[in-house]
């Protein structure tokens, strides 16, 4: 199974879509075989749902994305895990124990709104 992590600053990003990349986590049976860090695409629209579908990810973890990234990746059997914040690596060892869910709501002013900085509606990282 191939978990990606959207990541900023080194932890958990509290947008999907701003993210500087992925901790892309291997895991069998239960346990981390191994971690890469894979920069995300430039930013524009569905793009990162397309880039991890195109990575065989099969769960994504984030702080916060909007209604039509879950959409689109649950399009691509992308299961979304999101309202998470932290780090990456206590994410993922916490879902493989069946102890992570999503604790979010899909950000709202998000899918076609560029200007991220006062508002937003995304758990209230943005403007607050």
């Amino acid at each position: 199974m191939r978990i990606a992590v959207a990541k900023t600053g080194g932890v958990i990003a509290p947008h999907f879509g701003h993210s500087e990349g992925f901790d892309i986590f291997e895991v069998k049976e239960n346990e981390i075989l191994s971690t890469e860090f894979i920069t995300s695409p430039e930013h524009r629209h569905g793009a990162m749902p397309l880039f991890l579908g195109e990575q065989n990810i099969h769960v994504l973890i984030a702080g916060g994305l909007g209604q039509n990234a879950v959409a689109k990746l649950s399009e691509r059997g992308i299961e979304v895990i999101s309202g998470i914040s932290g780090h990456p690596t206590d994410a993922v060892r916490k879902y493989v124990e069946g102890s992570l869910s999503t604790t979010g709501v899909p950000c709202s002013g998000h899918d076609h709104n560029h200007d991220h900085h006062g508002g937003g509606g995304c758990g209230g990282h943005h403007g607050r």
